[in-house]
C-alpha cells in the first residue's frame, strides 16, 4: 500500500511540474528576447504601422556658415584698376633735352616706344586753320596735318611735292569775308597751301587758313626753327614753343 501511494504522489509531482511549466511558458510568451525589434501591437483590419528610417547623414550636424564681413561705411571704396602701366622701353639711346623729357611721360615714351633715328634740327614753316594745323618737316619732304578733335580724326603725315615754280594761290578759292572781332580767313599759301588745294578731303575738315593777326591778307605761314625725332611709334616735333606728340598706334596727338 505504501508504495502504491508513493507512485501516485510521483505522478501528481510530475503533472503539478508539467502545468506550473505550461503556466510558465503562457506567461513569457510576452517576453522579448533581447536584439529582436518587437512589433507594434494592432487590431485587426488596421493597415500595419511604419516604422520610420532615419538617414544616417542627417544626424550629423551641418557646419555653420561663417558670415561675410561688413565692410565700413567710413573707410572709402576701393577703386578698380582697369589696365597696367606700360613698362618703361629699354633702349639702346633715349631722347635728351626738352624731347627727353616729354619721352619720359608714361603716356608718351610707353607709347612711341625706343627712338629709331637721332634728333635734328627742323626749320619748317606752321599754318593754323579753322579745325588744325600743318607742320611742314623739309628735311624729310613731310607735311605734319593735325586736325581737332585729336582722338576722332587724328593727324597724318604727307609728301611734300611743293616747287619754287608753283602757284600759290587760286583764284576760283575765295574765302568768306571778315569775321567782326577775329582773325580773318584766308586761303593758304605756299607748300602747305599746294597740299591744302589739292586734296579737296583736307580742305573740308581742316577749313580755311588762319591770319596771324586781324590785319592779315594773304601771309599766314609762321616760320619755326625746332628740333624732331622719330621713334617706333610715332614722333616728337618741337616747333620751338610746343611739344608735338604723334603717335601711329591710334593716330592721335597731343601737345606738352
Amino acid at each position: 500500500m505504501k508504495s502504491v501511494l508513493n507512485q501516485k504522489l510521483s505522478w501528481v509531482r510530475i503533472c503539478v511540474g508539467l502545468v506550473v511549466t505550461c503556466l510558465n511558458v503562457t506567461a513569457c510568451s510576452a517576453i522579448r528576447f533581447h536584439g529582436l525589434t518587437p512589433e507594434p501591437t494592432r487590431r485587426v483590419g488596421e493597415t500595419p504601422l511604419l516604422t520610420p528610417t532615419v538617414a544616417s547623414a542627417l544626424l550629423t550636424p551641418m557646419p555653420s556658415a561663417t558670415p561675410l564681413p561688413t565692410p565700413d561705411p567710413a573707410l572709402p571704396a576701393p577703386t578698380p584698376t582697369f589696365g597696367l602701366p606700360r613698362p618703361e622701353p629699354t633702349c639702346e639711346s633715349t631722347p635728351q633735352w626738352g624731347l627727353g623729357d616729354v619721352w619720359r611721360n608714361q603716356a608718351v615714351g610707353g607709347r612711341l616706344g625706343c627712338p629709331v633715328s637721332e634728333q635734328a634740327a627742323v626749320h619748317g614753316e606752321e599754318v593754323h586753320f579753322e579745325h588744325g594745323l600743318m607742320l611742314s618737316r623739309p628735311e624729310a619732304g613731310l607735311i605734319y596735318v593735325l586736325l581737332d578733335g585729336q582722338q576722332a580724326l587724328g593727324w597724318g603725315a604727307y609728301v611734300d611735292t611743293f616747287q619754287t615754280t608753283d602757284t600759290d594761290s587760286v583764284p576760283d578759292l575765295v574765302p568768306p569775308g571778315a569775321r567782326e572781332g577775329q582773325l580773318p580767313l584766308l586761303q593758304p599759301t605756299g607748300r602747305c597751301g599746294k597740299l591744302w588745294r589739292e586734296n579737296g578731303w583736307l580742305r573740308e575738315h581742316l577749313g580755311w587758313a588762319l591770319g596771324v593777326h586781324p590785319d592779315s591778307r594773304t601771309e599766314v605761314i609762321v616760320p619755326f626753327a625746332g628740333v624732331v625725332q622719330d621713334f617706333a611709334g610715332g614722333a616728337l616735333l618741337w616747333n620751338g614753343n610746343v611739344c608735338f606728340v604723334l603717335r601711329t598706334d591710334d593716330m592721335s596727338w597731343d601737345m606738352y
